[in-house]
């Protein structure tokens, strides 16, 4: 019998060699140095979790057999029909499906759409996670610009080389830019998408968070008047409730239901039940809207104070409408080299620009900063934008 050595493994698959290292999970360390103040990390800070209705709704969960037993592959009925009053209008012909967060929507949308080899067109700047579900599926990322082409003519030219299988897409709150597509822009990039036949996967996981009146209608949603046009929708508790439970859920036409069903099943069975559980009994507390609106104000405030002290500085941004970030462009002349490690130094940490570009090393958006701003209370949050402007300033 051959005995395999640490040296004699076979050779991994291409398919995992060719993931990219995520440059976000890199940061984690950085995040973990003690009195670090965190801008890079897309999560929301322990004062935006609603403790009191989450325990109690652990609690209730604990007491329910079929939180400690198999389950559909498709997700909690019960849980299922409570997303259905937080999902957006659908056309006729989608059902709902229970996902370990919207990523892994997404991942699931995107290898029933596209066959190993084949190109998915993405927005740059993207969000990294989704290079990577790229790649582990053996798909080619080609990206497409938004910012400042409102006819699309850029993706026009994408989509016209005939070997896009699917499209990318988050027009709302995006990750990282914050941006959010006007109605025009999202019904001209559905128009395109159905006269070339190509599927639209849309990450949706910010909506929720709109400071001021509700976003312009989804993909999905407008998708039922243009010829041709196909749409995945993803959403997230993760954004509105606790990443923690890592559920999420997708509206899906029913032709593809059953084959992102299977491939979900082929890899790890069912959402977790007992964190479904706890989302049936949070969400029967009748207590999300009062939750969002309290996180919704801390997270304007939020905005507004960091804002006010990157203006001050010099940093050009939109200032934020909803979600969760800003994507600020460094003041003109502003000394580049090193502003990493001297914010390091100086105890502040955020996400490079180039983390966000489709190949990091060409240099692309290194005058941009990702900045969350849902992490950290009002006064660590002014704290870290002025460390921020003094290291700056070196």
């Amino acid at each position: 019998m051959t005995v395999l050595t640490p040296t004699s493994f076979p050779d991994l698959s291409p398919l995992v060699q060719a993931i990219p290292k995520n440059p976000l999970r890199a940061l984690y360390p950085y995040a973990a140095r003690p009195g670090m103040l965190n801008l890079a990390s897309g999560h929301p800070s322990p004062d935006a979790y609603d403790r009191d209705g989450l325990a109690e709704a652990a609690r209730r969960a604990t007491g329910d057999a079929s939180a400690w037993s198999y389950g559909p592959t498709a997700g909690d009925p019960q849980l299922i029909a409570a997303l259905e009053a937080l999902s957006p209008p659908r056309p006729d012909g989608h059902r709902l499906i229970v996902t370990s967060g919207a990523q892994q929507a997404v991942d699931l949308a995107l290898r029933c759409l596209a066959r190993p080899g084949s190109a998915v067109a993405v927005p740059e700047p993207v969000y990294p996670a989704i290079l990577s579900i790229c790649a582990a599926a053996g798909l080619r990322a080609v990206g497409y610009a938004v910012a400042g082409d409102p006819e699309l003519a850029g993706l026009e030219r994408v989509l016209g080389r005939g070997d896009i299988a699917a499209l990318y897409a988050q027009p709302t709150f995006s990750n990282p830019g914050g941006e959010t597509w006007t109605l025009p822009l999202r019904r001209r990039l559905l128009e395109l998408c159905g006269r070339h036949g190509v599927a639209v996967v849309e990450d949706d996981p910010y909506r929720a968070l709109a400071f001021t009146g509700a976003p312009p209608e989804t993909l999905m949603t407008l998708s039922a008047a243009v010829p041709g046009a196909m749409v995945i929708w993803a959403g997230s508790l993760s954004k509105i409730l606790a990443p923690g439970l890592r559920l999420g859920w997708a509206a899906v036409p029913d032709r593809l239901a059953g084959p992102m069903t299977e491939l979900r099943q082929a890899g790890d069975l069912q959402p977790n039940a007992l964190a479904q559980r706890v989302a049936v009994h949070y969400l029967d507390l009748g207590k999300l809207d009062a939750h969002l609106a309290r996180v919704i104000g801390l997270y304007q405030a939020r905005s507004q104070r960091l804002a006010a002290v990157l203006g001050s500085a010099g940093f050009a941004f939109e200032p934020a409408a909803g979600g969760m970030f800003l994507f600020p462009a460094l003041p003109p002349g502003a000394a580049r080299a090193g502003l990493f490690e001297r914010a390091v130094a100086s105890g502040v940490l955020y996400a490079p620009g180039p983390a966000f570009a489709l190949d990091q090393a060409d240099g692309r958006f290194s005058d941009r900063l990702r900045l969350c701003f849902a992490g950290l209370d009002e006064s660590a949050i002014a704290t870290a934008a002025a460390w921020l402007v003094a290291a700056l300033e070196g």
